[in-house]
């Protein structure tokens, strides 16, 4: 009941979600037989095959991606996670492998094969190769500089500090540019920045990158920045 998304599997067959009855039917496509379904907990929305609407699904898996959660995982206040479930499609019948609580409500999932990543996915961003024009390749080379009340700050981040640590003579109605590198040139070793107050985000910087953050200056006070993502070891 409540046919809700269907996905395909490359072996003839279908998986739909089924809103009011939390269900997964299998059906054959050609004959438009049904040949299984499995429950899922609770109220399942879209479901996900990697590469399940492509011409060549891996049809090994489907994830169930479910509203609701009431007697899953422990309560956590007056909102519940929501729930993601891994099943085998693999032989005749569905298998639940996995059951695992997600965040936010699961819209229209996508996977692929990891291999499609991981012979191109970077480990560092090699430093002396960061073309940046805002870039500072070591801590001599940071440095502050005032063009009328426009300020920029080329600063490095390292475990466990930036460079400039302690910025002086800031103006109120400044623009302050802070121009950041990530020293670093080990892999997962980011470093996040932010500026107590700054309304527009913060940077998470990878190793070897330089990234820019805007933080205008609206009154006279002590601004602490300081690092939101690894920071030291």
């Amino acid at each position: 009941l409540g046919p809700f998304h269907t996905e395909f599997d490359g072996e003839g067959y279908a998986y739909t979600s089924a809103f009011i009855s939390s269900e997964i039917v299998k059906w054959k496509i050609g004959t438009w037989e049904v040949v299984d379904r499995i429950p899922t907990f609770y109220s399942i929305g879209h479901l996900m095959i990697p590469g399940g609407d492509t011409k060549k699904p891996w049809g090994k898996y489907v994830v169930a991606l479910n509203k609701i959660t009431k007697d899953r995982y422990l309560p956590t206040g007056p909102e519940l996670t929501q729930s993601a479930q891994l099943i085998d499609i693999t032989g005749d019948k569905m298998k639940l492998l996995l059951d695992f609580p997600t965040t936010g409500e699961p819209h229209y999932a996508q996977a692929i094969s990891a291999d499609l990543l991981m012979k191109n996915s970077k480990r560092i961003y090699e430093l002396e190769k960061n073309k940046n024009p805002n870039a500072v390749k070591s801590e001599n080379e940071t440095r502050v500089i005032r063009n009328g009340n426009e300020v920029r700050i080329y600063m490095t981040a390292s475990r466990s500090h930036f460079k400039p640590d302690n910025i002086e003579g800031i103006k109120a109605g400044d623009k302050v540019y802070f121009h950041v590198t990530n020293l670093e040139q080990d892999w997962d070793i980011p470093h996040g920045f932010t500026i107590k107050g700054l309304n527009n985000g913060e940077l998470l910087i990878m190793p070897g990158q330089t990234k820019t953050i805007l933080w205008e200056s609206k009154k006279i006070g002590i601004y602490p920045f300081y690092c939101t993502d690894f920071c030291s070891a």
